[in-house]
């Protein structure tokens, strides 16, 4: 299932922090976002955790860590511009098949 997102790479995620648009899905390989720069591909084995959190109470988002850094991303119903309206089941439900992929990592 492919996922309208808006993410961030980097160590820190604030209202301030300009966020990307992409399009992300999970596959064999692991994470995929297509977004304004290109393809970025996170491989299952360097996924170590995610887990969710309410930026300012405002809405969920995944705080991914691998091993080259951090990743932030949330899935959305609909951007315009940085204004995000953020989709609550898509991101828990993406969120929990990140951390499903960051668990039988750590098993291996």
């Amino acid at each position: 299932m492919k996922y309208k997102v808006a993410f961030h790479r980097g160590d820190e995620l604030t209202l301030k922090t300009r966020v990307e648009k992409g399009e992300a899905w999970l596959d064999d390989d692991g994470l995929h976002i297509d977004g304004p720069a290109g393809r970025l591909l996170i491989p299952k084995n360097d996924v170590q955790s995610a887990e969710l959190f309410r930026l300012h109470g405002l809405g969920r988002v995944i705080r991914v860590e691998t091993r080259s850094g951090r990743l932030f991303v949330t899935v959305v119903r609909l951007m315009i511009g940085q204004f995000a309206f953020i989709n609550f089941f898509k991101t828990g439900a993406l969120c929990k098949q990140l951390s499903g992929i960051a668990e039988r990592e750590q098993k291996n």
